[in-house]
């Protein structure tokens, strides 16, 4: 029984310990036994998983022995430029507070952390650049996260290692391995019985917004998980811009598992038979949601400018203000993309795209609006070179590939290569450019590459014919380098285009696109 009036010894070395003495937990030898000639026989690590979710985020950091100091440097590089770039424009929280905290007590998180801010320093756009795999910095310390990871029966501990796992595999281009990790990590989600205040707030909503991604890169909704509580989903009215965006996510994730489902209908022949009733009345259940979800954010719009215009509240600082209407805007952009989608899924023709121009004007002119607010977030911090969450890349080029009017099109290239990140999740600017060229290119009867500017075309008002409409395309592996004179080159790739005559089967026809390996896709904006 510990003394009345003493608290009983439970930190501190070994030999401090077994002698009941108070230890100043000096590394890596305490100074009372150094100073009292006994041997410090050191301290015991306790076992992987043994913290509460308090302890991992504890404000003060544990004494740590003193790391090297190309650690110390990536841990210094993470916080001050890494962590605040990897959301974008939405909370960073995450990044910056509970990553770096949560890296203190685990040393799966803290060698991921590691990986993590020396694979962004070292980032680079050039499609045939290795330098992600020649970091042997970052590699190590992959590998010994990887390594504690296995040890760990914590499964919170695991969730939070597999969302830094998935950026890693992010900024290393290995997008297939990224969703391998994300299937993974929604998996045991799924497990967890008793979530914590941290794994509901943080973790549950940060898979769940990752559930959207893979359906862009060939995923399946019948081999891909969901998660299954859905993820906390707020109920209007709506207080927080949070809560707008987390009662968005999950009926995104909803929607896009909908219309891949679609896709053997769309991209089937005749003799696939007809979305059944029960399908089509999911569709108008998904549609109206939709529809009460933008109900909801402009009533939230108003209430908040009541209360800017009507109270003495104060108002947050610009670049504050600039960040919300950035994030107000990319949600609503996503909204437009999803009543597209949800619209057009049963269609076998594309010239059902042509009926929602207004909506492409809308995500075009939200693009257009955003730009004037990066100015004030980018005159604060630089332009990240990656982001972790979706921005404007994918909902831009789905403007880019579904939108016909040559006009458009040309407006959506510029704001592309004017609020694009060079990485967005698995979305690469040079790639994505060079595939959205090539698709108007062949439509139009166009040659573009990656570099031209298509504000020299002339839009004559003609809208491409149903037959060289192309209802979707896929990167093939075939590849090969063309050296140019400067030292340079050039990355030729195939490219599997999907068409269908009126009426008739989808055809692939595969076309060849070249891809310069320093891409100059970047439009700096002052």
């Amino acid at each position: 029984m510990a003394r009345l009036g003493a608290a009983k010894v439970k930190t501190g070395c070994i030999t401090c310990k077994i002698r009941r003495v108070k230890c100043d937990e000096a590394r890596p030898a305490c100074n009372r036994c150094v100073s009292t000639g006994r041997k410090c026989d050191g301290y015991v690590t306790p076992p992987t998983g043994a913290y509460s979710w308090g302890q991992l985020l504890g404000a003060r950091p544990p004494p740590t022995e003193a790391a090297p100091d190309a650690e110390l440097r990536q841990l210094a590089f993470f916080r001050r430029t890494v962590a605040p770039a990897l959301s974008g424009v939405l909370d960073s929280y995450f990044w910056t507070h509970l990553v770096p905290q949560f890296a203190r007590q685990q040393p799966a998180a803290r060698h991921a952390m590691l990986a993590i801010s020396s694979l962004y320093e070292t980032f680079r756009e050039d499609p045939l650049d290795r330098s992600a795999e020649k970091n042997a910095f970052a590699v190590t310390h992959y590998n010994e996260a990887i390594k504690h990871l296995r040890t760990t029966t914590n499964q919170e501990a695991v969730l939070f290692v597999c969302l830094l796992f998935v950026c890693i595999e992010m900024l290393r281009s290995r997008c297939q391995t990224a969703i391998e990790h994300c299937r993974h990590g929604i998996h045991i989600l799924n497990d967890v019985e008793a979530k914590s205040s941290i794994t509901r707030d943080y973790l549950e909503p940060a898979f769940c917004r990752l559930g959207i991604f893979p359906y862009f890169f060939g995923v399946r909704p019948e081999t891909f998980p969901a998660v299954a509580s859905p993820c906390r989903v707020p109920t209007p009215p709506f207080h927080s811009l949070l809560e707008v965006q987390e009662a968005l996510d999950p009926l995104l994730v909803r929607t896009i598992r909908f219309i891949r489902a679609a896709d053997e209908y769309r991209l089937g022949d005749e003799t696939c038979p007809r979305p059944d009733a029960a399908t089509m009345q999911e569709r108008e259940e998904i549609d109206g949601l939709l529809d009460a979800w933008r109900d909801e954010l402009r009533a939230f719009k108003e209430r908040k400018k009541k209360r800017t215009t009507t109270t003495q509240e104060c108002k947050p600082a610009v670049d504050a203000t600039a960040r919300q209407e950035l994030v107000e805007r990319l949600l609503e952009s996503k909204w437009l993309v999803g009543k597209i989608w949800i619209d057009t899924c049963f269609s076998r023709g594309e010239a059902v795209y042509d009926l929602h121009m207004d909506r492409f004007r809308g995500i075009i002119e939200l693009a257009k609006e955003s730009e004037a607010g990066l100015r004030a977030v980018w005159a604060e911090q630089p332009r990240a070179k990656f982001t972790f969450e979706m921005g404007f890349v994918p909902l831009l080029a789905f403007v880019l590939v579904k939108c016909r009017s040559l006009s458009l099109r040309t407006t959506a290239m510029g704001l592309l290569k004017a609020l694009a990140h060079e990485k967005e999740s698995c979305w690469d600017l040079g790639t994505v450019t060079t595939l959205v060229s090539q698709v108007i290119g062949f439509e139009h009867g166009l040659r573009l590459g990656p570099d031209d500017d298509m504000a020299d075309v002339v839009d004559d008002g003609t809208m491409p014919p149903e037959e060289r409409r192309i209802k979707d395309s896929a990167l093939q592996d075939d590849s090969h380098v063309v050296p140019g004179t400067d030292g340079t080159g050039t990355l030729w790739r195939k490219v599997a285009l999907l068409l269908r005559e009126p009426e008739g089967p989808v055809t692939v026809q595969e076309e060849w696109v070249s891809m310069p390996l320093r891409h100059k896709g970047m439009k700096s904006i002052p």
